[in-house]
């Protein structure tokens, strides 16, 4: 039965890349800075938070992800992508002498950009949005204040990125990007208690490799 999913999965997939809807995948993996914008509530009971800080420094990391990229217009793009992630923050802890308390929350996300590309003589630039869809695969922190177990599993966010993807011969691309994956004020807090709330803020630096999986241009492009 294995062998048969397995044989209906390879079709679907040939398919897919015949009839041109995939044109390449890919791999890719990199640094992940991430630290928590705090709402903090000095009485739990009032309506609205009596004033809002960010005692955090980055916590670094990393992430790891695969994609497909689909689609063959000159310009436009779409991707899929299963990523890992490490994300979380690093608490100063002013009443502690300055004591640093870290707090990891990693997850496993599903993004898909829009991308727009544009190739010149020197590289292919491009720029890329869209949403993303995680869930937090385990949460633990040294801060008193976080309450083990009040992150949402299940988050979505915006990302926004730019890249460069470096100009070959051959059907490997190499290319550098870099992400910025907030979570949006106005939605729901990665964590929330009555008195503290949490929003993920993300900066991520990534290098890759796209294996374009359709023929390329018989002759390449001449620029003047």
């Amino acid at each position: 039965m294995k062998k048969i999913q397995l044989l209906i999965l390879f079709l679907f997939f040939a398919g897919l890349v015949q009839a041109q809807l995939i044109n390449s995948i890919g791999i890719n993996g990199g640094v992940t800075f991430a630290k928590y914008k705090w709402t903090v509530k000095d009485d739990p009971k009032l309506p609205t938070p009596l004033y809002q800080n960010d005692p955090q420094k980055w916590k670094t990391s990393w992430n790891g992800a695969i994609f497909l990229e689909m689609f063959q217009n000159e310009h436009w793009r779409w991707v899929s992508e299963a990523q890992y992630n490490n994300k979380g923050g690093i608490e100063v802890a002013g009443w502690d002498k300055g004591k640093k308390l870290g707090t990891a929350t990693p997850d496993v996300a599903w993004n898909n950009y829009l991308k727009f590309r544009y190739e010149i003589y020197y590289g292919v630039p491009y720029i890329f949005a869209g949403p993303s869809l995680a869930y937090t695969l385990s949460q633990s922190s040294a801060s008193p204040p976080i309450q083990r177990g009040s992150f949402r599993k299940i988050q979505i966010s915006p990302v926004v990125g730019v890249g460069w993807e470096f100009i070959t011969f051959g059907m490997i691309k190499p290319f550098v990007e870099a992400l910025y994956n907030p979570d949006l004020a106005a939605g729901p807090a990665a964590y929330h208690t009555l008195d503290l709330s949490l929003w993920n803020r993300v900066i991520e630096a990534r290098v890759g490799l796209r294996f374009e999986l359709t023929p390329a241009e018989s002759c390449p492009r001449v620029y003047k």
